[in-house]
């Protein structure tokens, strides 16, 4: 299975208001930069990582990039939401020495939890101010642009302080399932993933059968234990790349034995070699390549 990058983003931030009146199917996937959902209708469950969420109207997903997703969506409802592309690096850039817009999504990949629910919708500032920040976009008046960014950082000042003042909002509750061990064992992927991992090695880690724990994290996650670390490796790797890294170190440091595997892996996966998606970046070429899925 190949996780593809979904989306694009040719600006620093992006947002699509969406319905989708007949069931969709999305598969498992990745983006390059951030996104946030405010769900609004449907029956949607949705997989981060392994965990899986049951939306109610109003919940809020944050969806770190490179984080591999899918929703999975019924075909009894209007599924409705609001979409918010971020690139990342613009929030980086828009921090100081103590203030980080990105902190909602560091606090939900480090805390494996990534679902907030709006409470008093009525009357909820963070509510509000999406739909200003919606309305925003098809505003042409005097400085508009500027009008925009003014309303996504205000935007995102208030889900940032909705988390750091009340952190119980964006914790593990009833709405989510996952399988304890197979959380415990894709935490351990991330956390050691350089390192030699195998699934006899990591079935005697888990102290589970191996046949059991390839069974099980295919059932819980969609994805075979080696294609979620080979993918995760090749993500770190094409983010190594951006930052001018030598190739052959990048090849080795994220874990492969030969360049050529390497090359041909990445080849597979991005459909570019590395040396093909160094030269595209030296050109400036746009790393967000369009796609009709926005999910």
């Amino acid at each position: 299975m190949e996780y593809q990058k979904k989306g694009y983003l040719t600006s620093y931030f992006k947002l699509f208001h969406l319905k989708d009146v007949q069931k969709i199917e999305i598969k498992a996937h990745y983006h390059e930069f951030d996104k946030i959902i405010l769900f609004l209708s449907g029956k949607v469950k949705y997989n981060i990582e392994g965990q899986t969420y049951q939306l109610f109207p109003y919940d809020i997903v944050f969806v770190p990039h490179n984080c591999i997703h899918y929703p999975t969506i019924s075909d009894t409802a209007t599924y409705e939401r609001i979409v918010l592309y971020i690139d990342p690096n613009y929030l980086k850039n828009k921090i100081d020495t103590t203030d980080k817009l990105d902190f909602c999504f560091n606090y939900a990949q480090e805390h494996n939890s990534y679902v907030m629910n709006l409470d008093n919708i009525n009357e909820n500032d963070i509510l509000k101010q999406i739909q200003i920040l919606e309305s925003s976009f098809s505003d042409k008046g005097f400085a508009h642009e500027l009008y925009s960014n003014l309303k996504f950082l205000e935007f995102m000042i208030l889900i940032n302080r909705a988390i750091i003042n009340d952190n119980k909002n964006l914790t593990i509750h009833h709405k989510v399932s996952y399988d304890k061990t197979i959380n415990s064992v894709i935490d351990y992927i991330n956390e050691h993933l350089f390192t030699e991992l195998n699934i006899d090695y990591l079935a005697n880690h888990f102290f589970v059968s191996k046949y059991y724990l390839m069974r099980k994290f295919k059932l819980k996650t969609g994805y075979s234990i080696h294609q979620y670390i080979l993918n995760k490796r090749l993500i770190v790797a094409k983010e190594k790349i951006k930052f001018g890294i030598a190739l052959t170190q990048i090849c080795f440091d994220c874990g492969f034995k030969d360049y050529s595997t390497f090359s041909r892996t990445f080849k597979q996966i991005f459909k570019q070699t590395p040396r093909e998606f160094k030269k595209a970046l030296n050109e400036k070429t746009d790393i967000y390549k369009e796609a009709k899925q926005y999910e």
